[in-house]
């Protein structure tokens, strides 16, 4: 600390004269002066806010020389106007300011014993006191110099006046410019009175890098990049998408941390951070998104079927791609082939596929189609209701018409004698090889365990049966809705056109070594016979109870065959439960059981004949089932569903069988108590929308049609929790006891004691597909007599010319089937069901079909309408000019 003042020095001596004293100044007295006084060493001094100086303080005329010191009046000073030691050492406030430090004689405090002095406090502050910079960045700061004249300053930066480009420079007038590497500084100003009076700031160079600098990423994929912060170990940043804190949809998202998820389209997105302090201090980085796309992204082919896929490169200017099945570059035999045009050819047997597109520009990113070759053949009906999805249609019908489809060009062409009830609904085969050459092939099997393979093409002159074999003696039973003369193949079976082997159960009184009478077969297709380790006896232990399969069960409910599981699948019901196996369709052997009703009763599984649904695409299974009027109920919700599955859509994992979602109705309690089977019809899966791609309609005896979607299905919570229902019908509790149509926008119904009924199926409200509420058409014939209405079937080019076939049963006599009245065939414009085209009573005798049965179902194949009854398979075609 230096001192700006002038010193006084007083000495006094006085010397000893023969003549007498002399004295210093003006005092002429000859002898000394014993007045006090106090002189200092400074009588004014600027000193820096915030510094100390020293002050000394001269006593005379006392030999106690000690004083005291105040500030401003205040003994020792305080804070506001600075302090002072005992020693005189001055700590000065840290507000510019003017004060007075006074030294007062301890031997005398009188004023006269009493020197002060005049503090002048010079402060310098800048602003801002510290500064956040990017590299090169600039910041203006300002010196206020106070308690002085003079208010020029030098500037510093690091020590350095006007500092240079390793710490940066400051300008005359404090501009200060950054350097270009990160760092921490101070950047002082002096003043030019006083280098004591200085003020500083704290300046902190910062600067971030981001990496990688470019991305190359595929749509909705995700892509860390990582900020590198220099200089700052404090800073906190944003990080944006396109100028968006966050990202957004369109551009892409990123977390806090850096993960950044792109959009799904292509395009090219700035990836930033900025300095929440200063957006200043930022880096950038650019996302390149691309997308890779293979249309279609689904494909469910026939065997051997062909599919052209197309690849679709977006945001990058190499759109080349590698195709692979599976992924195996280009396929093989096992998994179908693929060109470097992208034609698939599928393999020749059933199966899920996958078939990728890799860019070749990022091998690492590709897209996928799913593919499952099915059981799929061209002119053929392999499965009850058609397909997998039991919709019923028949759509490469290009010989019968609405315009053709008259009792003068349309009628009864051939009847096969057959030796028992055909519940089955006939099987057909196009160009198919047997006995030494080539035909169109209907199978047909009976009560009586019969199986037929009929020449389908022939006429009245030329009746053929290629093969006829029978399964073993069935089993008289007696049911409660009329007596069986016999039961024995009362399903529909599957034909697998991958190696033309059909699966069917036959029930015979030769009982299996586990006591049941089921028996799994696989017949070949061209000669009847078994095919090695078949047959299989069927049985079955529930994996969850002390339950097995019953011998009084029935095996009503059609077989089912899996393209990705590879498994067949057998239902059962009318015994204490319902159950659904699963067999491999090669070894035979048993993968998988099912007890809808594990530890309670009832649950049983035959839809009137339908068969499970399978989503061709998944594999997913959904069935409906059944109950019973003596079925047992152990506990009432919430714990139904622990309990049994009565009268329920059930959706199956189709390795394990297990339950993945189910819904029963609200009534599900009235429905039991009443016998009125949900499960008394089957279910039909449908093309849905974007909210949901497929839906499953089914209804039962109550009339109720449920529209549910088939993989969040609803549950059991007293309401309700479906797409839609809608109520058709004209009976309490004995309505549907079928599988309904689809074709082109309209579903068709016929339920018991009622006419056909079509709706419209259409985007609704709730934004999934929905039945009209009304029919839009209706057919004028009551099917009566308690025989269940009908389950129709259609055939159509396409979509043109669509007929709607079904059979009534009116004649049938339950009690005595062998004095049944004739079953009649109706066609029906499905445009407009009320215009019925045909019938088979009105030629008289000409088109006469057999017996009357339950539940038959027509099949359409290539000009003819095959017909099951209860004594012989009925063939009607168009009529010889």
């Amino acid at each position: 600390m230096s001192f700006s003042s002038s010193r006084l020095y007083l000495q006094c001596s006085l010397f000893a004269f023969t003549f007498g004293l002399v004295g210093c100044g003006s005092s002429s007295s000859p002898t000394p002066s014993t007045t006090i006084t106090v002189a200092l060493n400074q009588t004014s001094v600027n000193v820096a806010a915030g510094a100390t100086t020293q002050f000394t303080a001269s006593v005379k005329g006392s030999t106690n020389t000690s004083v005291t010191w105040s500030v401003d009046g205040l003994s020792g000073g305080n804070t506001t106007s600075g302090t002072i030691s005992s020693s005189g050492l001055y700590t000065a406030p840290s507000v510019a300011g003017s004060h007075t430090v006074t030294a007062t004689s301890v031997a005398d405090t009188s004023d006269s014993a009493k020197a002060a002095v005049t503090v002048t406090l010079q402060a310098l502050m800048l602003s801002p006191s510290s500064a956040l910079l990017a590299t090169a960045g600039t910041q203006q700061f300002s010196a206020t110099l106070q308690g002085a004249t003079d208010s020029s300053v030098t500037w510093s930066v690091d020590g350095v006046i006007g500092g240079n480009a390793t710490v940066g420079t400051v300008s005359a007038s404090g501009l200060f410019n950054a350097p270009a590497r990160a760092g921490s500084h101070t950047i002082s100003a002096v003043s030019s009175t006083d280098p004591d009076t200085q003020g500083s700031a704290s300046i902190t160079v910062a600067s971030v890098t981001l990496s990688p600098g470019t991305a190359t990423i595929e749509g909705s994929t995700t892509q860390p990049f990582t900020a590198t912060v220099q200089g700052s170990s404090t800073l906190t940043l944003n990080w944006m998408v396109d100028t968006a804190v966050g990202g957004s949809a369109a551009s892409g998202t990123i977390s806090t941390s850096g993960f950044y998820t792109a959009p799904p389209q292509a395009g090219n997105h700035a990836i930033s951070v900025a300095a929440t302090a200063n957006p200043t201090i930022s880096a950038s980085a650019t996302a390149d998104v691309f997308t890779v796309a293979v249309s279609p992204t689904s494909a469910i082919l026939a065997p051997s079927g062909t599919q052209q896929f197309t690849s679709t490169i977006q945001g990058l200017t190499n759109t080349a791609v590698t195709w692979s099945v599976d992924g195996v570059a280009g396929g093989n035999a096992t998994t179908g082939t693929i060109t470097s045009a992208g034609l698939y050819t599928a393999p020749s047997a059933m199966g899920p596929q996958t078939v990728t597109a890799a860019s070749a520009a990022q091998p690492a990113d590709s897209a996928a189609a799913s593919v499952v070759v099915a059981n799929l053949a061209a002119n053929a009906v392999l499965t009850y209701h058609n397909d997998d999805a039991r919709d019923g249609a028949f759509l490469e019908e290009v010989n019968l018409m609405p315009t053709n489809v008259n009792s003068t060009q349309f009628g009864k062409l051939l009847a096969y004698p057959v030796d028992g009830q055909i519940y089955a609904q006939p099987l057909y085969m196009s160009a198919l090889s047997i006995v030494g050459g080539t035909h169109d092939v209907v199978f047909v099997e009976t009560q009586s365990n019969s199986v037929y393979a009929f020449d389908a093409d022939a006429t009245t002159s030329n009746p053929t049966a290629f093969w006829h074999v029978n399964l073993g003696p069935p089993v008289t039973v007696d049911d409660s809705g009329g007596p069986w003369p016999n039961v024995g193949i009362l399903s529909t079976p599957i034909i697998d056109s991958t190696t033309n082997t059909m699966y069917l159960v036959a029930e015979t009184s030769n009982t299996g070594p586990n006591g049941t009478p089921f028996f799994l077969h696989a017949l070949n297709v061209t000669t009847g016979a078994d095919l090695p380790g078949s047959p299989v006896a069927i049985n079955a232990t529930d994996p969850n109870s002390t339950a097995s399969l019953e011998t009084s069960c029935y095996q009503r409910m059609s077989l089912a065959l899996n393209p990705v599981t590879n498994w067949v699948y057998l239902a059962f019901g009318n015994c204490s439960h319902g159950w659904l196996l699963a067999y491999d369709k090669s070894s035979l052997a048993q993968e998988a059981v099912f007890n809808d009703t594990s530890n309670a009763a009832g649950g049983g599984l035959w839809a009137s004949g339908g068969a499970p649904v399978v989503d061709d695409s998944s594999g997913n299974m959904y069935l409906m089932s059944g109950t019973d009027y003596d079925d047992v109920w152990i506990s009432p919700p919430p714990a139904y569903a622990q309990t049994g599955y009565n009268d329920a859509f059930l959706y199956l994992n189709p390795s394990t069988l297990n339950v993945e979602s189910y819904f029963s109705p609200d009534t599900n309690y009235t429905l039991s108590a009443n016998d009125a089977d949900l499960g008394s019809g089957a279910a039909v899966l449908l093309p849905g929308n974007s909210q949901y791609p497929n839906e499953l309609v089914g209804g039962g005896k109550d009339g109720n049609i449920y529209i549910v979607n088939p993989l969040d299905m609803g549950g059991f919570n007293g309401t309700n929790n479906v797409i839609q229902n809608v109520l058709t019908g004209t009976q309490q509790y004995n309505n549907i006891f079928s599988t309904p149509v689809y074709w082109n926008g309209s579903i068709y119904y016929h339920c018991d004691q009622d006419v056909l009924r079509a709706f419209s199926w259409s985007t609704g409200a709730p934004g999934g597909q929905q039945l009209s509420t009304s029919p839009t058409s209706m057919g004028s014939v009551v099917y009566g007599n308690n025989t269940h209405g009908a389950t129709a079937s259609l055939s159509a080019n396409g979509v043109t010319n669509g007929i709607v076939w079904d059979t009534d049963n009116s004649a049938y006599v339950p009690t005595d089937p062998s004095s049944s009245g004739p079953l009649v065939l109706h066609a029906y414009d499905a445009a407009n069901v009320a215009n019925e085209l045909y019938n088979s009573s009105q030629a008289g005798s000409r088109d006469m079909a057999g017996l009357a049965l339950k539940f038959t179902v027509p099949t359409i194949a290539n000009g003819r309408v095959f017909v099951p009854t209860g004594t012989e398979l009925d063939i009607y075609g168009l009529l010889a000019p």
